[in-house]
């Protein structure tokens, strides 16, 4: 019995083993703990920055109908373009701080899902927008805000001057810090500037305006902060002489309550030099600002960094490898962010979403349920023929992602996450995904088209990716590299990685490369060395003459599906079986029936009983023995 026994437990063992699989590395071990999807960004701005952070939680009660106006950026994280802009931004809104009893700087982030709806609603046709939003402001239909066609700091703090001197001051905005915007005319004297002023301003200041500027009020803006002091501005010369102004020597004066007028000369002819010297003034009179109002931000997370640097050694160590965790994100970006932000999807946008649907469907890299909800969503949208809503496209994500239920083996980039969460992510996996779909095509014997994924690749950035600089460039380059005249399928694979490289070669150095992945040239020499026909040494300062073959070969073998790692998945059971695992299944399967399989595991749970139903047995004879042995001892 004990020999049957010892067999059948060497079965239960060998099941145990093919599910049973290698510790998770800690980071890895922290994903599976995590549920919930990895926000693509954490936005651009931060606690430290001066930028008010909106989300569709507080954008209406921050900005709409409010008593004073806004400056809003509407950006996207993963955009090239927003994330050099983003430093100049940052600049604005501390330049403008002193401005914010009478208009904030703020911006919302049309990458984060949550925001969908404004943004959409809002019409955002690129990234970055900035829009003015005035006091009172109600969203309508063609009513938005006024775009500000500039992201020069001068520029936009010029523009914002002029939007505020000329909203209409009898709208009730009821705001007490809005500047008086009227000149001061012939009619005006000393004591008459003082008329309707509360008690606590005890100074006016006269600020000559040349023409065609916004500098008087740009002054006063700047003043908000000081309740002693008025600034009203003057263009007329003969009415600025009357306060003691000389326009070329002494272009503004300080009046007082009584009537005393003593004129200044700022150190440079711009608002933020003249606001220095009046606050200079003010300060030996020793008179103080009132605080600066500070609005309240959105909480930001704080990032991983343990969890962050196991990641990074992973993906430095496997430099090559591709991860299905990247492609589960490019994928639920596309249909969770990009498309559902578009107000109104026909006419092309309708044609390119529906043959990049197609071509997901046949190349697509999600389990069972992935595939059932990317096959259905195809079918939903080719019923459309004329407009399909972004909104409409959104609630049938949501339900089909809600009846198929879970669709996602994993929440988070891995390959593609950065050391700042602001750094590659959604663009990176969405090359990633082209890639492999190329790839998968290429092996496909029932599509003969070679241009099935280059020409939905092509469609979806020029209308749907949120990078409208990275659309250009790309549109820009794939008509160079004539993208419509590649032959076959496996030219098609070689077509989008020389273009690939071409970007990496363009954005090497700029400001949105990531230093813990600098842009190279893909398979750098330690991941494919055959793929160079010239020593490494030399194509350092030459251009690379490169195998091709090889880099087929390479890129075909990387982009295997059974190659791809699943290395941060969270819910492996979500996905087809590697080979691995079918194959440990095909070793018992070939000599054990799945009857014999049934009854070895009956027969291990009998042999298991009868060991413990003889073992209490001998212990209990044992027991009854003790004391009759005692008694012969005794006797003795």
């Amino acid at each position: 019995m004990s020999a049957v026994c010892l067999v059948i437990l060497f079965i239960g063992l060998l099941l145990d083993s093919t599910s049973a699989g290698v510790p998770l590395p800690r980071y890895e071990a922290l994903l599976k703990q995590q549920s919930a999807p990895e926000d693509p960004s954490l936005g651009l701005y931060d606690d430290g920055d001066k930028v008010v952070r909106l989300t569709v939680d507080n954008f209406n009660a921050t900005v709409v109908d409010q008593n004073r106006g806004a400056l809003v950026e509407f950006y996207n994280t993963y955009c090239g373009h927003c994330r050099r802009f983003a430093p100049t931004y940052k600049t604005v809104a501390e330049h403008l701080l002193p401005w914010s009893e009478v208009l904030i700087v703020a911006a919302i982030d049309c990458a984060a899902e949550e925001n969908n709806a404004v943004c959409r609603n809002y019409e955002v046709m690129g990234y970055p927008t900035l829009r003015y939003l005035g006091p009172g402001f109600q969203p309508s239909a063609q009513h938005y805000g006024q775009n500000l066609m500039t992201q020069d700091v001068n520029e936009i703090r010029e523009l914002l001057a002029g939007m505020v001197a000329a909203e209409n001051l009898t709208s009730s905005h009821n705001n007490s810090y809005w500047p008086n915007v009227h000149y001061v005319t012939e009619n005006d004297s000393a004591s008459s500037l003082f008329e309707g002023l509360s008690s606590v301003t005890q100074y006016v200041a006269v600020v000559h305006e040349p023409e065609n500027t916004t500098l008087g009020i740009e002054v006063a803006l700047f003043m908000t902060q000081w309740p002693a002091v008025a600034v009203r501005r003057v263009i007329d010369p003969a009415v600025a002489a009357k306060f003691k102004i000389d326009p070329a020597n002494l272009p503004m004066s300080l009046v007082d309550r009584k009537g005393e007028i003593t004129a200044y000369a700022p150190e440079f002819a711009n608002g933020e030099s003249y606001a220095k010297k009046l606050e200079e003034v003010l300060g030996k009179k020793n008179i103080t600002p009132r605080p600066v109002k500070v609005h309240q931000q959105v909480t930001t997370p704080s990032p991983n960094e343990a969890g962050k640097n196991e990641l990074i050694k992973e993906v430095h160590r496997n430099k090559h490898f591709v991860y299905q965790a990247d492609l589960e994100q490019a994928i639920r970006t596309v249909l969770h962010n990009e498309v559902p932000k578009k107000s109104e999807i026909s006419g092309e946008k309708l044609l390119a979403l529906q043959r990049f649907l197609a071509v997901l469907q046949r190349y697509n890299p999600l389990g069972a349920n992935g595939r059932q909800l990317v096959s259905k969503l195809k079918d939903f949208v080719v019923q459309f023929n004329e407009e399909l809503s972004g909104k409409h496209f959104e609630d049938e994500v949501k339900r089909l992602e809600q009846q198929l239920s879970p669709v996602y083996s994993s929440t988070h980039f891995v390959g593609c996450a950065g050391s700042n969460p602001r750094l590659r992510g959604f663009s990176c996996s969405l090359w990633t995904l082209f890639h492999f779909m190329t790839v998968q095509a290429a092996g496909n014997e029932d599509s003969q088209d070679p241009l099935e994924v280059l020409q939905a690749m092509h469609g979806y950035i020029k209308n749907f990716f949120g990078c409208s600089e990275c659309s250009e460039h790309f549109q820009a380059m794939a008509s160079r590299r004539k993208i419509w005249s590649v032959p076959n399928k496996e030219e098609a694979v070689l077509w989008l990685w020389a273009a690939h490289n071409e970007v990496n070669q363009r954005l090497s150095g700029d400001a949105t490369e990531d230093p813990e992945f600098p842009k190279k040239q893909f398979p750098t020499p330690d991941s494919c060395s055959e793929c160079y026909r010239t020593p490494v040494s030399k194509s350092e300062s030459l251009e690379i003459e490169w195998n091709k073959d090889a880099v087929l070969g390479f890129l075909k073998n990387i982009h295997n599906p059974q190659f791809v790692s699943r290395y941060g998945v969270q819910r492996e059971e979500l996905l087809h079986p590697t080979e691995d695992k079918m194959r440990q299944k095909r070793q018992i399967s070939s000599v054990f029936t799945d009857t014999d399989m049934q009854m070895g595991m009956l027969l291990y749970a009998f042999c298991i009983v009868m060991m413990i139903l003889a073992f209490k047995l001998f212990a209990f004879k044992g027991y009854r023995k003790k004391p009759y042995g005692h008694d012969l001892l005794g006797k003795v």
